[in-house]
């Protein structure tokens, strides 16, 4: 057994560089690399385990070439060999942080691999023939390394959780990784300061070098208090255009929280000015072989972690450098829109002035002189509720409301048109698409140059600064709570950190509805039949007045996914079916809520999120009398359902306006009588929305323009933005943009939106 064991041990370090790169190459690629073609993860990670098992190797075999051509004590080429084996597989350790879930325990398990490393380091250099110097100097480099990770750490996780274009993030747990690479970035520092401070013979002079340091390191400390304060109230990274317009952004850079992180910046001074006391005790009072020699060691450690993890060039600090970078040495590129361009755009609705830091700076919401009486007198107090329900792709062209062409297709819908307090909108386009983007115009009224892809794959917008309905609501009418229901994950899309921006409390997505809903989801997730009737519970129970918001699912394509499904005629198109379906649900849901002491005190808005995408009709089922607009059609934009029931409604039966998404919270607050600064890119249908009468739409596929020509005749445009030719040379990165017409042409549209792009990602309309 002895003999057995004996064996086991001579190979126990070759077993502890197998595991330990088998750990780092798992947790990596975990991370980085997409699950669902197994062969290929597999395939990639075999080949890194071996790449990262041949690197340790090579890496021990210099560093025992250099410590015996070096002449160090026998203990560092005969006895310590080993012990790296063990430190590289506790470091790996480090890396199953991928598949933590939980912030917290992240963190404390990241401290937790630091204390025990140091632990064993600690441990293991007693065996040393004369350890004390070894010890000291070990000790104060993980102090200092420790308070410097820790206060790295916090930093980062502030970032991320502010932050909201970061497209390099997908969990988490890499901002650990961030402070890792940014903590050996300032050891690095240290261990040059510290060569100099040995070969400075003054010993006053010799300090220098570690003041120097100091004094970056704190003025490193005063760039994040400051940048966290622009990053909790914009979203966004200190950049030289804040700076540049300090007079509107110097409220976002200095205000409350300042002084709170003033506060935690000094606490964390204090505390690295304790560290460094101790430090550089160590210094004077150990000779300088023992920390030549732990200094070429971290120093060598900082730069493999630095190149090897690549971690760094993904930090919140070297993005903020190259921004600075690039701006200074005019290498970043500036997106800027001829004066015709922003002439043309007003007569959209759109007035930007780009020589101020907020572009669409709006005093009010509406003319303050209007005196329209909006909502019946016994609201003027206390508001009434408000349920949204937001209908997949519901183009007006698949509602008898609108649609004479079709006969009980949305007999539900009628019956809510037809009460005598609802009001019809006519000529209401979608604004973008798809449902995240659409939503978004809608409740924010803002035209969003940013798309599915970006949200959902690329992660670029996890929150958002833009002032929406829900905050409004809250600060302005009184409204206790507001709600979002979706049928699917709340994560999808990013609704969750999106809605949450917006100032909603709570957020049901399949995992929270199973809680209401009994049995088995029926379609891409829960079907509209199982929503409605939680949506119902929610209201009756929630807070008065409250904002609820009910994302429908049936409608969406490929039109067959509700396993309740309730036929349209024979059944044979599966489009029209699953409008009915989902018209189906609401009527059941309308008539019951008719009974209810809700149809009192709460207004019902039905609304598409987005049109219906091109070619999910045949003709069969486009026919729609006196509207020849098949162009439109054939574009992701079109006339949405619109309808608003409001209790006593004091509205017109039909409002018939050329308008779109973003006019939709204009108008809801023109209601409520909320008249307040913002920058909201729409009107209120019951003020100035009928001095605009061209559309415009914006989303990743496709730019929409729909215009009156200088003729009186309306003209429809669209096109995908990759495909905008607008040089003579056919390329479309920089576009050599004529402007001669009296119209907006879709090279002035490209232009404004990579124009709005920039200004988008520089906070330029983020609320106040």
């Amino acid at each position: 057994m002895s003999a057995v064991f004996k064996k086991f041990r001579r190979y126990l370090p070759g077993l502890s560089v197998l595991v330990g790169s088998f750990i780092i190459v798992a947790g990596w690629n975990w991370y980085h690399l997409s699950k669902h073609n197994y062969h290929r993860f597999i395939s990639i990670s075999i080949l890194m385990w071996v790449g990262v098992c041949i690197s340790y190797l090579l890496f021990k075999k210099m560093y025992l070439y250099l410590v015996q051509r070096w002449r160090r004590h026998e203990f560092w080429y005969r006895d310590f060999p080993p012990f790296i084996d063990k430190i590289f597989l506790l470091s790996s350790l480090w890396f199953l942080i991928f598949f933590s879930r939980s912030e917290r325990l992240s963190l404390l398990y990241s401290s937790f691999i630091f204390l025990l490393i140091f632990w064993r380091f600690h441990s293991y250099l007693k065996h040393h023939p004369a350890p004390g110097y070894w010890l000291r100097v070990n000790k104060a480099f993980f102090i200092l390394g420790y308070c410097l990770f820790i206060i790295h750490a916090l930093v980062q996780y502030s970032a991320y959780h502010y932050y909201i274009l970061d497209s390099n993030i997908r969990f988490f747990n890499i901002v650990l990784f961030r402070a890792l690479a940014i903590t050996f970035l300032w050891l690095a520092l240290f261990v040059l300061a510290s060569f100099s401070y040995w070969r400075i013979k003054n010993r006053y002079l010799r300090y220098v070098p570690f003041m120097v340091w100091g004094f970056l390191y704190a003025a490193f400390m005063i760039f994040w208090v400051v940048n966290i304060g622009i990053l909790y109230f914009s979203g966004l990274y200190i950049s030289p255009v804040a700076l540049e317009h300090m007079r509107g952004a110097g409220r976002v850079a200095f205000n409350s929280v300042s002084i709170y992180l003033t506060v935690a910046g000094s606490i964390s001074a204090a505390l690295l000015i304790a560290v460094l006391r101790h430090v550089l005790h160590s210094h004077h009072n150990t000779p300088p072989r023992y920390w030549y020699f732990y200094n070429t060691a971290v120093g060598a450690v900082a730069i493999v972690a630095l190149i090897g993890l690549a971690s760094f060039k993904n930090t919140p600090e070297h993005a903020i450098a190259k921004s600075f970078y690039n701006y200074f040495l005019g290498q970043e590129t500036t997106v800027t829109l001829a004066p015709n361009i922003f002439k043309k755009l007003e007569k959209f609705g759109l007035q930007y002035n780009p020589n101020q830091f907020y572009v669409n700076d709006r005093s009010t919401v509406y003319h303050p002189t209007s005196t329209l009486k909006l909502l019946p007198d016994r609201f003027k107090i206390t508001k009434p509720n408000i349920l949204i329900v937001f209908w997949e792709s519901f183009s007006a062209r698949l509602s008898d409301v609108y649609n004479p062409a079709f006969t009980n297709l949305t007999p539900g819908l009628d019956t809510f048109a037809a009460d005598a307090h609802t009001t019809i909108f006519k000529k209401y386009y979608n604004a973008s698409t798809p449902t995240i983007t659409g939503t978004l115009s809608q409740l924010c009224s803002f035209l969003p140059p940013t798309g599915h892809e970006e949200i959902q794959n690329e992660r670029k917008l996890q929150s958002h600064r833009l002032l929406c309905l829900p905050e409004i609501l809250k600060q302005h009418a009184g409204f206790k709570y507001a709600a979002y229901v979706t049928a699917v994950d709340k994560e999808f899309a990013h609704k969750d950190g999106i809605f949450t921006s917006m100032g909603v409390d709570k957020i049901f997505g399949t995992s929270e509805l199973a809680t209401f809903i009994p049995g088995e989801a029926l379609s891409w997730g829960y079907s509209d039949h199982q929503m409605f009737p939680a949506v119902t519970k929610f209201m009756e129970t929630a807070p008065q007045p409250f904002l609820m918001m009910l994302a429908t699912v049936d409608s969406h394509p490929p039109f067959n996914l509700a396993q309740d499904e309730v036929k349209y005629h024979d059944g044979s198109q599966p489009v029209l079916n699953s409008y009915h379906t989902t018209d189906d649900a609401f009527g059941k849901f309308w008539n019951e809520f008719k009974q209810s002491p809700l149809y009192a005190n709460t207004m019902v808005i039905v609304v598409g999120d987005h049109a219906i995408f091109p070619g999910a009709l045949t003709k069969d089922t486009n026919a729609w009398p006196g509207h020849d607009d098949t162009k439109s059609f054939k574009t992701y934009y079109d006339q949405n359902t619109f309808l608003m029931y409001i209790p006593d409604s004091v509205l017109p039966k039909v409002v018939d306006l050329y308008s779109s998404g973003i006019d939709e919270l204009p108008t809801l607050l023109h209601i409520f009588d909320i008249n307040i600064p913002n920058s909201f890119e729409g009107h209120s249908l019951f003020d100035d929305r009928k001095n605009y009468p061209n559309l415009l739409g914006m989303h990743e596929l496709g730019l929409y323009i729909n215009q009156l020509d200088s003729t009186g005749k309306r003209v429809v445009q669209y096109n995908v933005p990759s495909e905008i030719n607008c040089d003579a040379g056919g390329s479309t990165e920089e576009p050599v943009i004529v402007t001669t017409t009296m119209d907006l042409t879709l090279c002035d549209y490209l232009q404004f939106y990579r124009w709005k792009r920039q200004m988008f990602e520089q906070g330029r309309f983020w609320k106040h």
